[in-house]
């Protein structure tokens, strides 16, 4: 049995130690490298060339998937699995030539399925299966979780799941991404155009370049200087859209 080179990509020390003794059991795995962000995976790959690469998908520097894009380009490219605690990527994932993905927490069970497939079919047999896997996918309840309509934030030692119905809004200020609910702000790690691809437009609109806001927090509306609208959330807080967007409540609200 062929030796399979591993490098590990997560921004958590945890999850990589977890990944590290489970792989380890493998007598055919050698870990040749780890890295804690998504730009130092792929200075890891263009160095060692592994064979596989198992990677988080939510990490500074680069997006997981934004690092399986750019593997993709080299003439050699490792293969993919993903290991992740958000299950809304996979679709896009296995678009994008994954081998396997993974939902956290990753079972012994669950990575022995991966290590066989990998150990036991040609890369061009495992390249092929995308369309199969992505048919499968979707009809799997494993990646119909409750989640789906739930933000994870990180805290100190775990991630705190906010409901979007409780996202008063998420603003940049300073540089920082704020998630507001009516209690709390948050610190994200991701920026504010991934939400407003993630989060349902039917919920959420963004009024200028740094604030989107959840529509159902929305109290009033005041005419403002410019041809603009002040939005006051139920919050207290309050946020001037853009001409733009003014337009576009304009139309949505029929005055």
């Amino acid at each position: 049995m062929d030796m399979l080179k591993v490098i590990i990509a997560d921004d958590e020390a945890p999850a990589r130690s977890k990944m590290r003794r489970m792989l380890g059991k493998f007598d055919n795995v050698e870990i040749v490298a780890e890295a804690e962000d998504g730009i130092q995976a792929l200075d890891l790959i263009q160095q060692h060339n592994p064979d596989v690469v198992f990677l988080d998908i939510e990490m500074p520097g680069l997006h997981g998937i934004e690092v399986a894009e750019n593997v993709g380009q080299m003439i050699n490219p490792p293969l993919v699995v993903f290991a992740t605690a958000y299950n809304e990527h996979a679709i896009k994932a296995f678009e994008i030539s994954a081998i396997d993905y993974l939902l956290k927490p990753v079972s012994e069970e669950r990575l022995e399925t991966t290590i066989e497939k990998l150990s036991s079919f040609p890369r061009k047999q495992l390249v092929a299966g995308q369309a199969e896997r992505i048919e499968h996918l979707e009809h799997d309840e494993h990646f119909k979780l409750p989640f789906s309509n739930k933000i994870p934030v990180p805290t100190h030692d775990r991630y705190k799941l906010i409901d979007y119905a409780d996202v008063v809004c998420i603003e940049v200020e300073e540089r920082n991404t704020i998630l507001y609910t009516t209690e709390k702000a948050y610190v994200l790690n991701q920026p504010l155009d991934y939400f407003e691809k993630k989060l349902p437009g039917e919920l959420f609109l963004r009024v200028n370049r740094s604030c989107l806001v959840g529509l159902q927090h929305v109290k009033e509306i005041v005419i403002w200087f410019g041809n603009r609208f002040k939005i006051v959330l139920d919050s207290g807080k309050d946020v001037v859209a853009s001409r733009e967007k003014s337009r576009i409540l304009k139309q949505v609200l029929k005055f």
